[in-house]
């Protein structure tokens, strides 16, 4: 049973027949750091007293004898008869592990070439890059010196402020997008009209005058 990984919760077996390999994870950025590629010389023997015994076939019997044994002794892919693959697992971590650092601050794992400030000693979460945090205070001053040249202008000056709004027509229910008429089928958009009478500002729909009584 192979140790748990003390520097990461992911990592990926890449092994095959022909040796073991693994890939392990940053936790924070997920970039990759692989094990070196370690031969499975085992495998690779059995592999060659196959290939003599097709050649050979019954003729060899001490071969069809050694590779039946060397298939009983182990599989390593599922078996664990041995423990090569697990020494090999265990290797593999010692020689990743040197790529990811314990940072003191927060007291977690961070990969030492993209999660690692190395002026400091501790994570980037910690202790940020200074060029990173110029960066990002630049960018937030940025900001709000847009935001505070905007509201300088003046952006109503065009718009009529004073006559109600309405956002869709009563006629063909597009929206709308200011003016008196709409611009998909034409129909007056103002909220409020004159009696043709007296002249008094009334309600569009309204079926008589509130002033005269007059109908509309």
């Amino acid at each position: 049973m192979s140790e748990p990984v003390v520097f990461t919760s992911y990592y990926s077996d890449e092994s095959n027949e022909d040796g073991f390999q693994w890939e392990f994870h940053c936790d924070r950025c997920r970039s990759v750091y692989r094990s070196p590629f370690e031969q499975n010389y085992f495998s690779r023997g059995r592999g060659a007293l196959r290939v003599l015994r097709d050649l050979f076939g019954d003729q060899v019997k001490a071969i069809d004898k050694l590779s039946n044994a060397a298939d009983s002794y182990s599989n390593h892919w599922g078996g664990s008869a041995s423990g090569t693959k697990d020494k090999a697992f265990a290797r593999a971590v010692e020689q990743v592990k040197g790529d990811f650092r314990l940072c003191g601050g927060c007291g977690s794992w961070a990969c030492a070439s993209n999660c690692w400030n190395e002026q400091v000693g501790q994570c980037t979460q910690c202790s940020p890059q200074v060029q990173h945090q110029i960066a990002q205070a630049q960018a937030d001053a940025r900001g709000s010196q847009i935001r505070e040249a905007a509201y300088q202008q003046n952006w109503v000056q065009q718009t009529d402020i004073a006559t109600p709004a309405r956002v869709t027509c009563p006629t063909c229910g597009s929206n709308t997008q200011g003016g008196k008429f709409c611009g998909a089928c034409g129909t007056a958009l103002a909220l409020t009209s004159n009696c043709g009478v007296c002249g008094h500002q009334v309600q569009v729909g309204s079926a008589f005058c509130s002033n005269c009584g007059r109908p509309q």
